[in-house]
């Protein structure tokens, strides 16, 4: 598991974090910051470096988004939460997953155990102490359509599918556009290609309500896609979601 050492600016003021398969992203306005995911529980001691290196302390961040309540997007929530008092922002579908730490989907997870990439992401679950999360004690929700009066004044985009209570947050100041789970940008079972795309069926609670809910990103034009797995890509999303929905 490589985590990088510094921090790293992909759209304006959006900094990206976690490791070479988790994403969780920093935005930075007027001297202070909303964290948008929080990886594992270990990815805590990077968090406090890339604010280092960005002249920043904890007293800086404002709010913390989650785009969903599964454990390597909600590792590091609780202990932000408790030790700043800083809110937790969560769509009300995702509240009973977050207050169970995740709940995963280990199933599917465990069936595709042979795929070589999912096993590396398994032991990287396991090495990250991604199976004992900390339950997100208190939120506070969010809904579609939703402007936040925090940090880069995102705009809420309901996208479930992934779970019930998936959501994107839009940047219209930036054109970026940090989708959780509802896009990756690489194929989880090989780890290989660098284009959106739906996560594979069994990582979904409905694939075909996530298909669907594509539509939702349709009307935003040319973006910067900010995943929470693969590598940021820029570009118009309309031909590639309908190439997903026939591919899907």
């Amino acid at each position: 598991m490589a985590i990088t050492d510094t921090a790293f600016e992909i759209a304006d003021g959006v900094y990206r974090c976690g490791s070479d398969r988790v994403n969780w992203y920093l935005i930075e306005e007027d001297d202070a910051l909303t964290v948008v995911d929080t990886g594992f529980p270990t990815h805590w001691q990077q968090l406090l470096d890339r604010l280092d290196a960005l002249g920043y302390e904890l007293a800086n961040v404002d709010a913390c988004l989650l785009t969903h309540a599964h454990p390597d997007h909600i590792g590091f929530a609780e202990r932000l939460r408790e030790f700043e008092d800083i809110p937790v922002w969560l769509h009300a579908a995702g509240r009973r997953r977050a207050r169970a730490g995740g709940d995963p989907p280990l199933g599917g997870l465990v069936k595709n155990l042979w795929r070589p990439a999912v096993l590396r992401y398994f032991v990287e679950v396991v090495q990250s102490d991604g199976t004992s999360i900390p339950p997100v004690t208190a939120v506070e929700t969010v809904a579609d359509g939703d402007e936040l009066d925090v940090p880069g004044h995102p705009r809420v985009i309901h996208v479930p599918g992934h779970t019930e209570g998936d959501v994107a947050f839009y940047l219209p100041d930036r054109d970026a556009l940090l989708c959780g789970d509802a896009l990756a940008t690489v194929d989880f079972e090989t780890w290989q290609g660098n284009r959106p795309q739906l996560l594979p069926p069994w990582l979904n609670v409905d694939h075909a309500q996530a298909r669907a809910s594509l539509d939702r990103f349709e009307s935003l034009g040319d973006v910067v896609l900010l995943p929470g797995h693969g590598d940021p890509w820029t570009g118009r999303l309309t031909e590639t979601i309908r190439a997903e929905q026939i591919r899907s």
